[in-house]
């Protein structure tokens, strides 16, 4: 009796393997099937989704796209991306699109670009190149609730109507971050390593933006919707460090009107103002003039005596700006 009870129990022991085999087997082909609908799926709705993000007077597109990732990853892939608007006359095109996301986390989405990145606009021409640019977003329904970019050995070549030369800035690192606050949209961008030939030696060491634009959180949504004016910025804090001791600092509201004048009151922190001072010649020898002549009193405008700086009173009056009751000129319009 024992070893007819052994041998069935090995042969039920058999049966089960072969049971779980069997149920891994079809698992595998029904997930490879589904995997294989769902990018067929995507890839047909390509179009429609790309018109989507962009809305009615604009298209994107995405050469010789291609859902990859088998099995557990969804990505797509296009040869060039593209995107152009009949509204505002702007098109852009770019290299090789790669993205992937889990499956388990459709929604959180990595992506990397090739450059160049070459834009045109009525009066502008700029090129954007870069070594490695990644980005991660957070998708939505209704579009997406926050993102972030990373770029590498970054480059800037703008070229415009109102320009009285091409404007070139190298970066070593640029990262940039977005998020919806509620109503309101938060923004940050960091740079390190900055060159420029707006000013013969300009360098910059970092370069710091962080702010926020009330009521505007709608910009991540879908389908896009460019700002309008009139709108307001807050800054943070908008900073450019030059070196171990001296910086540029501003904070403060800023509006944009229907007229898109610009108005603000902020203030602004100068850390070694002998070297901004320098550079402001460099740029416009009269406002440097200006500022050397009323230095004493400049100083005497500082309104946080305590630190290792001087904080002055800058205000924007439908684009012209005074540094306390020194006027300083007119910002271009846009």
């Amino acid at each position: 009796m024992p070893p007819i009870l052994s041998g069935q129990s090995s042969s039920t022991s058999s049966r089960r393997f072969g049971w779980l085999a069997a149920a891994i087997v079809a698992g595998c082909v029904f997930w490879t099937i589904g995997w294989f609908l769902v990018a067929a799926k995507i890839e047909a709705r390509l179009p429609e989704t790309l018109a989507g993000i962009t809305g009615a007077n604009a298209k994107a597109g995405c050469e010789n796209a291609e859902v990859r990732g088998y099995p557990f990853r969804f990505g797509l892939f296009c040869q060039t991306l593209s995107y152009a608007s009949a509204d505002d006359g702007v098109t852009a095109i770019s290299g090789a699109f790669r993205s992937a996301a889990q499956f388990y986390r459709p929604g959180h989405i990595i992506t990397e670009v090739d450059g160049p990145l070459a834009i045109t606009a009525p009066g502008l021409d700029a090129r954007v190149d870069w070594k490695v640019l990644q980005t991660s977003v957070q998708a939505t329904a209704d579009g997406v609730s926050r993102g972030s970019l990373d770029g590498r050995t970054v480059s800037f070549d703008i070229d415009g109507a109102g320009l009285t030369q091409k404007l070139a800035m190298q970066a070593g690192r640029i990262t940039s971050h977005a998020r919806k606050n509620g109503p309101d949209l938060d923004i940050a961008l960091y740079g390190e390593d900055l060159q420029s030939n707006l000013v013969a030696g300009l360098a910059g060491k970092a370069l710091t933006l962080e702010a926020t634009l009330p009521g505007q959180a709608g910009l991540l949504n879908t389908p896009y919707t460019a700002i309008t004016v009139p709108f307001e910025t807050r800054f943070h804090r908008l900073s450019i460090e030059l070196d171990e001791t001296s910086s540029l600092e501003i904070s403060g509201p800023v509006q944009i009107g229907a007229d898109r004048r610009i108005s603000g009151t902020l203030e602004v922190t100068v850390r070694n103002p002998q070297r901004i001072i320098e550079l402001a010649a460099a740029m416009d020898p009269e406002i440097a003039k200006l500022i050397n002549r009323f230095a004493p009193l400049i100083a005497t405008l500082n309104t946080n005596p305590g630190n290792d700086g001087i904080t002055l009173p800058l205000s924007i009056q439908d684009n012209r700006v005074s540094l306390g009751i020194f006027p300083l000129g007119q910002l271009p319009g846009f």
